[in-house]
């Protein structure tokens, strides 16, 4: 997520001064909450904040408190939204009748570890499993890393992912708000081309990286947070890309145009569509009406994302379960015997 950066960025700038900072942490949710456990803040004595634990209800309290709150150490402060209760008499109004239990900690130069740790996950592209202690009190913000130490205690435990990397292949113009949005949302983005004039770093200066690949090249490494576009509008270069896209374990690979193209660009690929169907998304993106490249690039991202939470990307009010994504089942707070 794009505020995760943000936060490792603040850290990092804060951290380098000397300084402190409070995270907050949402480590257990009951009833409905705008934010899943795994929802991050991060604020400084200068009163910068980034990230948010709600929907901008909570934030005002833990800027006003967390700094005193946390004078004697890591503690788990507990926000009622329901009816009648603290946060809605005291002008917060949340609205989403649950309850929201926070981790607040102080962040200090050289201990940080669990900053230290997203900070790992996202460049080793790794993911880990982390468990924060709740209870007993006296424990209560200390990190485990093996399952079997948390007997006996209430702990949150926490998967810890890479961001969504995006592989564009297809430096065209349309390409463009493609990777600007998927950056807005804190994705890593590699853009590809064998043309050099359309693969230009000032023509995509929000991408982490801008190549000229051409046939033959050594295809970017994929891992399950990995996914792929064919977007070149060269069709030569788009069936060079599928053949080696092809054999990868992406779960999305989407290719821009219409059916029959995607259809003679199998056949002369040799694939049969049935052996790539679950990754392949062809015409790429959700069916929203997109005309023009921002509408087509956010059709393209909602449909990734949907993909990602294994989602059909249908209207929510037709929806008769949770509608949080099923990655919150990835961060949960437990008891353990």
């Amino acid at each position: 997520m794009r505020e995760i950066g943000q936060i490792l960025d603040l850290w990092a700038s804060v951290s380098a001064a000397g300084e402190e900072a409070v995270l907050a942490t949402v480590v257990k949710t009951q009833g409905s909450s705008y934010r899943l456990p795994g929802a991050r803040l991060l604020l400084t004595k200068q009163g910068q904040r980034v990230g948010s634990i709600s929907g901008g209800c909570l934030e005002d309290d833990v800027v006003k408190k967390a700094w005193w709150l946390t004078e004697k150490g890591p503690i788990v402060k507990r926000y009622d939204t329901t009816p009648d209760n603290e946060i809605s008499t005291s002008g917060y109004g949340l609205g989403c009748n649950g309850i929201v239990h926070v981790l607040l900690e102080r962040m200090k130069p050289g201990q940080a570890a669990i900053l230290d740790l997203i900070r790992q996950v996202r460049l080793s592209r790794k993911p880990a499993r982390v468990a924060h202690i709740l209870t007993p009190a006296a424990e209560v913000g200390t990190l485990l890393f093996e399952p079997e130490e948390v007997s006996g205690r209430e702990v949150f435990l926490e998967t810890l992912t890479p961001a969504v990397r995006l592989l564009i292949f297809g430096a065209g113009d349309d390409a463009i708000p493609l990777t600007e949005l998927a950056k807005y949302l804190g994705w890593r983005v590699a853009v590809y081309d064998g043309r050099s004039h359309y693969a230009r770093r000032e023509k995509f200066p929000k991408a982490d990286e801008v190549t000229v690949r051409l046939s033959g090249d050594p295809m970017p490494s994929v891992d399950p947070w990995t996914v792929a576009v064919l977007m070149s509008h060269s069709y030569s270069q788009d069936l060079v890309a599928l053949r080696e896209l092809a054999h990868l374990p992406l779960r999305y690979l989407g290719i821009l145009g219409p059916i029959k193209r995607t259809a003679q660009l199998l056949s002369d690929a040799g694939l049969s569509e049935r052996g790539i169907s679950a990754s392949l998304h062809a015409p790429m993106g959700l069916d929203i009406g997109a005309d023009g490249p921002e509408q087509v690039a956010l059709a393209v991202i909602a449909e990734i994302q949907a993909t990602l939470n294994s989602r059909e990307g249908g209207a929510l009010r037709a929806r008769n379960r949770s509608i949080h994504s099923d990655e919150a089942a990835w961060s949960q707070s437990i008891v353990c015997a």
